[in-house]
Parts: structure tokens; C-alpha cells; sequence
């Protein structure tokens, strides 16, 4: 378990995909889709919550901070799936009972928070948006070459994997600082993105 406000990314690629379910990928995903989109909203307005006790009391409340991270770790294996980092279907729950092997572990709540740093937080957001937006075209068009390295080779080579974990670990990171989790700015760091490993000892990144 990560250290209280950091995260740990873990991304091993596969040594094999299903092409198959990799060609229908898009269909398969639709029921996560829904269910990670009323997840979203509810964890909108948890957040706005957060923010007013973690403004006041510079505590993130405790059930809060369980839901609100449960979604984060959703957000980690629904985006996974959905571009290609794993073949393996997600669970429709954001629990850390889960052997995914994709998984973005989430540390304690701190014990306190900087209220200044929740105050300002919008303003670093604009920043982190942009970020997403970019790297949002970026994954489109390497996940789409995955699909079809897949659906060809049965397999997603090491370089696009590393390419698409490197765009999945920003957004679930930016997705845990715009939601509150973690009070650094997401980094570029791309260790999380490795090569097939054997699932006891996975590839990982943490900040």
C-alpha cells in the first residue's frame, strides 16, 4: 500500500490478447461505460463536498475519501480495458479486492490538507486539462494501432503498451489530483509502463 496522498500505477502488458475480444472491444466496453458515467456523477458531487470539509476542516472526510477513491480505481480499469492495456473483463466495483491485473493503488487520506492548495486547486486544473486533451488524441491514435497489431498479431507489442500506459496513468493520476485524492501535480513519469512480466511481479510507477 502506497504511503498516505501517493499512488502506485501498475501496467505489465499481457503476453498474449484475445483478438477476438479485442476486435469487438468497443461493444464489450459499453456496459462499463454506463455504469463508470453514473459512478462519475455521483463522484462529482461527493468531491464538491470534499471540498468544502477538506476548505473548513483541512480533513478529508473518511467515507468520502473511500467512495471518491473507489471511483478512481474504476476510472484505472475501465480505461484499461477499453484501450487495450489489459484483455482481461474489469469488475463493476472500484474495491482493491480485486486481482486486475491493471490497478492504480491509492494510499491512506493524510492527515491533513493544505487549505490554500484546496482553495487555488482550479488553477492548476486548467493546466492538467489541456494535458488530457492532448494525450487523449495521442492514445486514440496508438490504441487504434494496437487493435490492429492485435487483431493481426495476437499480441500488443511492448512499445505501444508502454505508449497507451503512459497516457492511462496520466489521466487516472490527474483524474486522482482533480478529485482530490493527492495533493501533487500529476508527473510524466512512465515506469509504470513495462514489458509482459509474470503477475507476481509487475511493472509499476509511483509518485
Amino acid at each position: 500500500m502506497p504511503a498516505p496522498g501517493e499512488l502506485l500505477f501498475i501496467a505489465p502488458n499481457a503476453e498474449r490478447h484475445s483478438r477476438l475480444t479485442a476486435f469487438f472491444r468497443w461493444i464489450l466496453v459499453i456496459p462499463h461505460a454506463i455504469v463508470w458515467f453514473f459512478y462519475g456523477i455521483v463522484t462529482y458531487v461527493a468531491v464538491i463536498i470534499a471540498w468544502f470539509a477538506l476548505l473548513f476542516t483541512g480533513r478529508y472526510p473518511a467515507g468520502l475519501y473511500s467512495f471518491v477513491r473507489g471511483f478512481v480505481r474504476f476510472h484505472t480499469r475501465f480505461y484499461s480495458y477499453l484501450y487495450l492495456l489489459s484483455d482481461r473483463f474489469p469488475p463493476f466495483s472500484g474495491s482493491d479486492e480485486t486481482t486486475y491485473p491493471i490497478e492504480l493503488e491509492i494510499g491512506p487520506a493524510k492527515e491533513s490538507y493544505s487549505r490554500l492548495w484546496v482553495l487555488l486547486r482550479f488553477l492548476p486544473l486548467i493546466l492538467v486539462g489541456i494535458i488530457n486533451y492532448a494525450l487523449s488524441i495521442v492514445l486514440s491514435v496508438v490504441a487504434f494501432i494496437a487493435w490492429v497489431a492485435i487483431i493481426i498479431l495476437g499480441r500488443n507489442p511492448d512499445g505501444l503498451h508502454n505508449a497507451i500506459a503512459f497516457c492511462v496513468s496520466y489521466s487516472v493520476r490527474s483524474t486522482a489530483y482533480s478529485t482530490l485524492l493527492v495533493e501533487r501535480f500529476p508527473s510524466f513519469d512512465t515506469s509504470g509502463a513495462g514489458p509482459a512480466v509474470p503477475p507476481t511481479t509487475p511493472a509499476a510507477a509511483t509518485y
